[in-house]
C-alpha cells in the first residue's frame, strides 16, 4: 500500500547503509541523526556520549523535493530508497549546514577539482540535516554482528583487520599468521565497495577463502564483508574501522604503518598516531613493513633486516594488480600462483583458442583425456615457470 505521508525523504543507496550500520551497532556510540549542539562538539571535541568518535552524524540529503519538504519542517518523516520505503526518522531538529565544511571535516580536504570522493560528497549533500531517532529495514547487518559476537563472546583475544586483499599476497598471509599466532581469532574485515569495484568483491572473497581454506586453521579465521560507504574515504578512516571492530567484538586491532589513515609521525622524539587523541576502548597493534629481500631470501621486516632497500622488493596490492591486468602472471614471491590463476581466469575469460591443445603440449599429463579450466592451466605454467634445471 502507497504511503499517505506526503513528508518523503528519498536517499541513495549509500545514506541507507550507513544508517543500517549505525541501527545495527556498528559505530556505537553513534545511535541517532545528531542534532546542530551534538554534531558542533562531535566535531570539535571528537565526543559524543563521552565517548570518541572522529566526526559528527548527520543526514543532509541533497535535491529540491528534499529540501522543499526539510524547509516546512515536519514532525516525522518517512525515508524512501528506489521508490520504496525503508525507514523513518522522529524529527528532533532540522537545521542548516555547510556542505564545504562537512566534507572537509570527513575528508580532511574541501578540494572537489583534485579529490573525486569530494565532488561526488558534495553532490549528495544538502543544506538542511535532520535530527532526531529512526529506524531503517535490517539490512542483515545485525544478524552478521550476533552472531559473531557470540561466537567469539568467551575468548579472550580477538583481533581484528581490514583489507581489500586486491589482489591477498605474502605479506597479507604473513600478518594474518602472526595475528592468530598471537591471538584465539581473527576476524578479517574484507572492503566491499559501493561502486566502482575494479577488482569484483566475490573474486577477491574467493581468493581470500581459498588461503583460509588452505593454508590456515580455519576455525580461527571469519572473513566479514564491510560495505565502504562514502564515511570510510577520509582521513578518519582508520579510527572507524576500529570501531566496527570494536563493535564486534575485538579488542585489538591490527594495521600496517603506512596505512594511509594512521597519520603516522613524531611528536618530541615519540612515535604518534591518529589514534593517540581517541579513547577508542580497543588496542591499537601497527605493523612495521615487510618486504621480500633477495639476500635473506625470505619474507622480512624492515626493521630487523640488515640489508639495504637496494634489495628488498615491496608488496604493494596496486603494482601486483597492474601486472595481473595486463595479463602477467605475479612471481610466486609476491602471491601463490593458485590465486594468479584465479584472478586471470575471470579477468581474461576465453582467453586462448585452444586452451585443451595448448595445455596438453606444454603440461605434463597422464595419457587421459581430461577437460581442464583456464585456472588449470595457469597453474601449470606457473609450475613451469618454477623449473630451474635448464637456468
Amino acid at each position: 500500500m502507497a504511503s499517505l505521508n506526503k513528508n518523503k525523504i528519498f536517499i541513495d543507496k549509500e545514506a541507507y547503509i550507513t544508517l543500517a550500520m549505525v541501527q545495527a551497532g556498528l559505530l556505537s556510540p553513534i545511535d541517532k541523526l545528531m542534532n546542530k549542539k551534538e554534531a558542533e562538539i562531535a566535531n570539535t571535541q571528537k565526543k559524543y556520549k563521552n565517548k570518541s568518535i572522529p566526526f559528527s552524524f548527520i543526514l543532509a540529503p541533497s535535491g529540491k523535493k528534499n529540501e522543499k519538504i526539510l524547509k516546512t519542517k515536519p514532525n516525522k518523516i518517512e525515508l524512501f530508497y528506489n521508490n520504496k520505503k525503508i525507514g523513518e526518522i522522529d524529527v528532533e531538529e532540522i537545521y542548516e549546514i555547510d556542505p564545504l565544511k562537512r566534507v572537509e571535516t570527513i575528508y580532511g580536504t574541501k578540494d572537489a577539482k583534485n579529490y573525486p570522493q569530494v565532488a561526488k560528497t558534495l553532490k549528495r549533500l544538502g543544506k538542511y540535516a535532520i535530527a532526531g531517532n529512526f529506524w531503517v529495514e535490517d539490512t542483515g547487518i545485525k544478524k552478521k554482528i550476533d552472531f559473531i559476537k557470540e561466537k567469539v563472546k568467551n575468548l579472550d583475544n580477538v583481533v581484528g583487520m581490514t583489507m581489500h586483499a586486491k589482489p591477498i599476497h605474502r605479506v597479507h598471509e604473513k600478518i594474518m599468521r602472526s595475528a592468530i599466532e598471537k591471538n584465539d581469532i581473527l576476524i578479517v574485515f574484507l572492503i566491499k565497495n559501493m561502486q566502482n569495484d575494479e577488482v569484483p568483491y566475490e573474486l577477491r572473497y574467493e581468493a581470500l577463502s581459498y588461503i583460509v581454506d588452505n593454508y590456515f586453521p580455519k576455525e580461527k579465521i571469519i572473513i566479514v564483508p564491510l560495505l565502504n560507504t562514502y564515511i570510510f574515504s577520509g582521513v578518519n578512516e582508520a579510527i572507524l574501522d576500529a570501531m566496527i571492530a570494536r563493535n564486534f567484538g575485538c579488542n585489538k586491532f591490527i594495521m600496517g604503518q603506512t596505512h594511509k589513515g594512521l597519520g603516522i609521525h613524531y611528536e618530541a622524539n615519540h612515535l604518534k598516531s591518529i589514534f593517540d587523541s581517541m579513547d577508542l576502548d580497543i588496542e591499537i597493534e601497527t605493523i612495521n613493513e615487510y618486504v621480500y629481500c633477495d639476500k635473506c631470501k625470505t619474507i622480512v621486516s624492515v626493521n630487523s633486516c640488515p640489508h639495504g632497500s637496494h634489495h628488498h622488493i615491496s608488496y604493494h596490492s596496486d603494482s601486483i594488480f597492474e601486472l595481473l591486468k595486463t595479463g602477467l602472471m605475479p612471481p610466486t614471491i609476491l602471491m601463490r600462483k593458485e590465486i594468479s590463476a584465479k584472478f586471470l581466469a575471470k579477468m581474461y575469460p576465453n582467453r586462448f583458442t585452444n586452451l585443451q591443445k595448448l595445455y596438453y603440449d606444454i603440461s605434463p599429463n597422464k595419457g587421459l583425456i581430461e577437460k581442464n579450466k583456464e585456472e588449470d592451466f595457469y597453474i601449470s605454467l606457473m609450475k613451469l615457470y618454477q623449473t630451474s634445471s635448464l637456468t
